[in-house]
């Protein structure tokens, strides 16, 4: 059974079957986005994990301890892209575990849960954020300014080294490119936290932290919302962003030999491979070959790796009953 896939992700697989009723089945990978597990990426992405999680615990602690809802808040953005480090080093991982019988395609699809999960609680860090920030415009709050400009000094060489840690293979892989603009974003907001104590310092403006706080909730949310609103789609085997289905459908008919397109379904099996099922009616059923070859090309250029197409002759009526 282990022989049977060892292959898998690496050579086409298609099976064809003529029915009677004149409609052909045809099941193509198209040019698989392969990726294999580089263990030296593995292991940057668990020491930048590693370094993030002890700073965000230090960060809530010292935030907590010394009543700033800026540090808080930053430790809190700081603790949803240890979040995202986690999904791209599982992406990694899940690459290679095989399908089985009863998941027979993988474990791809943890990866889109994931990322909603990581989404979820980031936008349950900015309703806490919020909260605090207004209780502390209400009762006043006590945030020292060198504290806070110590605390996210610190924040900017963590995530300044986490940066550098991914940035060495962030044009090879999306994962590892999301996580590394996350860190880099994240070095800029401890940035926005250091000028912010330096003004409390300056002016004894106490005030300032919850306005910090409701700028990191507002950065948060900006970041967080659209990756909730995808992988919520994803989840739910939504079409992916990207791909206009309206559009590659007259792609689609723009091939030659194709008359029709019909029962197009398009979903995400992880968070970098999408999937495609349709029915194409052809004028010259003798010649689907040639078709599909020509509709896989053009499925791979819109990022849909795994395809199955089934091809209906001029007098066949799909009623789609089974």
């Amino acid at each position: 059974h282990e022989h049977e896939h060892e292959h898998e992700h690496e050579h086409e697989h298609e099976h064809e079957h003529e029915h009677e009723h004149g409609h052909v089945h045809s099941h193509g990978h198209g040019h698989m986005h392969h990726h294999e597990f580089d263990p030296a990426v593995g292991k940057r992405s668990i020491i930048a994990i590693v370094i993030n999680l002890v700073y965000v615990a230090a960060e809530f602690f010292l935030g907590y301890r010394w009543d700033s809802v800026g540090l808080m808040g930053d430790a809190s953005h700081n603790l949803g892209d240890v979040g995202s480090l986690v999904i791209s080093l599982t992406a990694f991982l899940l690459l290679k575990r095989r399908a089985d019988k009863t998941f027979t395609y993988g474990f791809r699809k943890a990866t889109v849960l994931a990322a909603f999960v990581n989404s979820t609680i980031l936008l349950a860090a900015v309703g806490l954020i919020i909260y605090e920030s207004i209780g502390k415009f209400i009762h006043g709050s006590a945030a020292s300014g060198g504290a806070m400009m110590v605390t996210a000094g610190i924040g900017i060489l963590v995530n300044g080294l986490t940066t550098v840690l991914l940035s060495v293979g962030k044009d090879e892989d999306l994962n590892v490119k999301g996580a590394y603009l996350h860190m880099l974003s994240d070095t800029l907001v401890s940035v926005g936290v250091v000028v912010s104590g330096g003004l409390i310092m300056l002016t004894g403006r106490t005030w300032l932290d919850p306005v910090v706080g409701l700028a990191i909730a507002f950065i948060i949310l900006v970041a967080s919302w659209s990756l909730f609103k995808e992988s919520l789609v994803l989840s739910l085997d939504g079409v992916p962003h990207g791909i206009d289905l309206h559009h590659l459908e007259e792609e689609m008919l723009e091939i030659e030999n194709v008359r029709d397109v019909h029962h197009v379904h398009v979903w995400a099996m992880s968070t970098s491979e999408n999937s495609l099922t349709a029915h194409i009616k052809v004028h010259d059923l003798s010649h689907f070959e040639k078709t599909r070859e020509a509709l896989k090309k053009l499925l791979c250029q819109h990022e849909i790796d795994h395809c199955t197409l089934e091809f209906e002759s001029e007098g066949y009526d799909c009623r789609e009953q089974c």
